[in-house]
């Protein structure tokens, strides 16, 4: 006689979801087979939990096309399978998933959980739906017409779903006439050092390129540029004297993509000379020709309306324009002059004014900290002279005399406390809307295998609303 028996996935969801409740709206089980409508649901950790769902154990294929005609027009993902859809289910569901996060109420409906084989005979446990599309490799699960809950959808073991705040496109949803000087703008130090080997100590500032960053919601890049002797892509990436094995336009072509699949979005560009006697100028007046519709045409910062679907350029160094034909006028806005080690105010020559915070060799993190929400608390100050001010926080440090790395300053490690990004994660964890600038950041993914933490970037974000 058939049994109900447990049936137990487990569900992480991003930090600070709370509430999490699933309501079975439709089910499909193998005829003669028994069938508990209400699951058990047990949160084993701040965000993981655990959803038993009792039911018989016998997959037929009738439950496998069940399955399938419920995600008509979307998308699957298995678990320990490469078949994205199953071969036979013991059973399918259909639930809306609902939570609370960041004083808001989400609800995913529509989705679809099944559990049984795959093409193999092993077992292993599937989520759809109809609201599921991949894009670019990344599995994105739809939600209630409100982009700010989009999730992105993975998955580990054979009975393990993870959801994920989808950050994508997270500035169609702001008023599209705010100035870029309005926002909180998660970004990243040394953008082009993921590819850096690890041997190279401390010359590494991220763990993910480019096209993974912007996807992950960073939308300022710090580019530190060389003069190559590759005359089609003539500027390399470096670190100091360190080679990041990146070009400019590698770095372009990743922009350029992702703005093409994501035209709400601009990108800040910081560009930078990196090597002291050298101009380059003209190799980087070669990219502004190739790529003249990608960037914004102006010298000013502008509204977010006014440079979707492109990158703002941000100059660190003079532009040497010569008879080249291009205006420097219409390629972007260049920095005031720039001071070393030090958080400083400084204004470029059509009077648009930067406060910008850069103690990077304040190795004492404790001075670090104070740093940092000094100008963080500036830049929150409303009124109009403040308003007209372009703030920018870098919360990273380098390399230096006590031999603590990047990533530990980052994260810790080696006695760093406190580490800076989990303090700025704590300090940026608020309801309501505060303008924080842009706060550039090292390995602002903590990964160590965990594939939804962005709770930094994630808060960074959530500053706009």
């Amino acid at each position: 006689m058939p049994t109900k028996q447990h049936n137990r996935f487990l569900l992480q969801m991003m930090e600070g979801v709370s509430n999490l409740k699933m309501v079975i709206t439709d089910h499909s089980v193998s005829s003669g087979q028994p069938w508990e409508n209400t699951p058990d649901i047990i949160q084993k950790s701040g965000n993981t939990w655990e959803i038993d769902v009792q039911a018989g154990r016998h997959g037929t294929d009738t439950v496998a096309q069940w399955f399938k005609s419920k995600i008509s027009g979307g998308d699957a993902i298995g678990c320990s399978s490469n078949d994205a859809l199953p071969a036979k289910l013991n059973f399918a569901f259909t639930c809306i998933l609902s939570f609370d996060y960041q004083n808001r109420h989400c609800e995913l409906r529509d989705v679809q959980i099944g559990q049984g084989h795959n093409s193999k005979l092993e077992n292993n446990w599937w989520i759809g739906s109809r609201n599921i599309k991949k894009i670019s490799g990344t599995y994105i699960l739809r939600t209630d017409g409100n982009m700010h809950f989009n999730c992105n959808v993975s998955v580990s073991g054979v009975n393990q779903f993870y959801l994920k705040l989808n950050e994508s496109e997270w500035m169609s949803k702001l008023d599209q006439n705010v100035s870029l000087k309005a926002l909180s703008i998660p970004g990243t130090h040394d953008s082009g050092t993921y590819k850096i080997s690890s041997a190279s100590f401390g010359a590494r500032c991220q763990n993910y390129d480019i096209r993974q960053q912007l996807e992950n919601g960073i939308r300022f890049l710090d580019i530190r540029l060389v003069n190559s002797s590759n005359s089609s892509d003539p500027l390399d990436l470096y670190h100091g004297i360190i080679s990041c094995g990146v070009t400019f336009g590698n770095v372009l072509d990743a922009c350029q993509a992702f703005l093409k699949d994501h035209p709400s979005e601009t990108i800040l560009m910081s560009v930078n000379n990196e090597k002291s006697g050298q101009d380059i100028s003209d190799n980087f007046i070669q990219y502004l020709k190739k790529y003249n519709t990608l960037y914004f045409q102006g010298n000013a910062i502008p509204n977010l309306n006014e440079t979707k679907g492109k990158i703002l350029f941000l100059y660190r160094f003079e532009l040497n324009a010569g008879n080249s034909g291009i205006d420097k006028n219409k390629v972007g806005v260049r920095f005031g002059a720039w001071q070393d080690d030090t958080t400083f105010e400084t204004t470029n020559a059509n009077g648009q004014k930067f406060y910008i915070e850069d103690n990077y060799e304040s190795y004492d993190t404790h001075k670090k900290v104070k740093y940092v929400q000094e100008n963080l608390e500036r830049a929150m100050q409303k009124n109009a002279n403040n308003d007209a001010v372009l703030y920018v926080s870098f919360n990273s440090i380098a390399y230096g005399v006590f031999h603590h790395t990047p990533y530990q300053y980052a994260w810790g490690g080696s006695g760093v406390d406190p580490a800076m990004n989990p303090w700025l994660k704590q300090y940026t964890q608020y309801s309501g809307k505060k303008r924080l600038g842009i706060i550039p950041l090292d390995f602002y993914n903590n990964g160590g295998g965990n594939p939804i933490e962005n709770g930094l970037v994630d808060n960074i974000i959530q500053s706009n609303h």
